[in-house]
């Protein structure tokens, strides 16, 4: 609610009326709006992803929204040669969660890093400075500054945090590339089946496996995403809705509009 509000009273303040206003230049007002008044969790996701895109190769690369890893959700899990956990902390978050949360994710990723606010930076620098956690903070121009770069976590691997992050059909095809058959099990023993083969591969290299097959879930980053047509504003959301070409024209279709999405609000 409080998210639908602050649109609201943004768009009150536009010049609605205003013909030659494009779909694109209202967006641009509203997220503009946002990095200046409420930075909310989409402000720090949308910089992540462009700062991603600018340092690992498009064709290699995936990128997971709101991940279930143990029992806690991962903001953003980058996919490349290796697993990326990215918790955001906002200047509108608490800090309660967060160790458990930084416990469930360093039994699947290679690197964890929290991504927050100057106001938690002292305290989050002081409770971590000694740890494999990474900290990034994003600060009052809107740029993402690496407080402390990240340590590798594989000693700190769980099995079955790892396992569990598959789909059925992943640990299957799993079993089937490392063992060579299919357990001929009845399906409600097939999962325990799996567990119990899959367990047997060393950590490490299972961690690898599943990160391909994680990989696998989504597309790589389109050449759409990263070009200039897609506005930096949209592309942490665009690359959520895994777009394919038609759906890149028609969005960009929708941008050059006048005025309609502020219709639906």
């Amino acid at each position: 609610m409080n998210d639908v509000a602050f649109f609201q009273k943004q768009i009150s303040k536009l010049e609605i009326k205003n013909v030659n206003q494009t779909n694109l230049d209202i967006l641009r007002f509203l997220y503009k709006s946002l990095q200046k008044e409420y930075r909310c969790e989409y402000v720090y996701k949308n910089n992540l992803t462009i700062e991603l895109f600018k340092n690992y190769k498009t064709s290699e690369t995936s990128i997971l929204n709101e991940f279930r890893i143990g029992t806690s959700k991962a903001d953003l899990v980058l996919l490349n040669g290796s697993i990326k956990v990215f918790e955001i902390k906002t200047e509108l978050d608490g800090l309660g969660k967060l160790s458990k949360q930084l416990i469930d994710y360093q039994k699947i990723a290679d690197e964890v890093y929290i991504v927050t606010d100057e106001k938690f930076i002292d305290k989050i620098k002081s409770t971590y400075q000694d740890s494999n956690i990474g900290i990034i903070v994003l600060n009052q121009k809107n740029k993402l500054i690496i407080i402390k770069n990240a340590i590798s976590n594989y000693s700190l691997f769980d099995f079955e945090t790892i396992f569990k992050t598959l789909r059925k059909q992943e640990y299957i095809d799993l079993v089937l590339d490392n063992f060579g058959y299919v357990p001929d099990v009845p399906n409600t023993k097939i999962y325990k089946t799996c567990f119990n083969l899959l367990k047997n591969i060393e950590l490490v290299e299972f961690q690898k496996q599943v990160l391909r097959k994680l990989k696998l879930r989504t597309y790589s980053i389109s050449n759409n995403l990263i070009s200039n047509r897609t506005p930096k504003e949209l592309k942490h959301i665009c690359n959520t809705l895994n777009f394919n070409d038609q759906d890149y024209n028609n969005f960009y279709n929708f941008l050059s509009e006048k005025s309609i999405c502020t219709n639906r609000i």
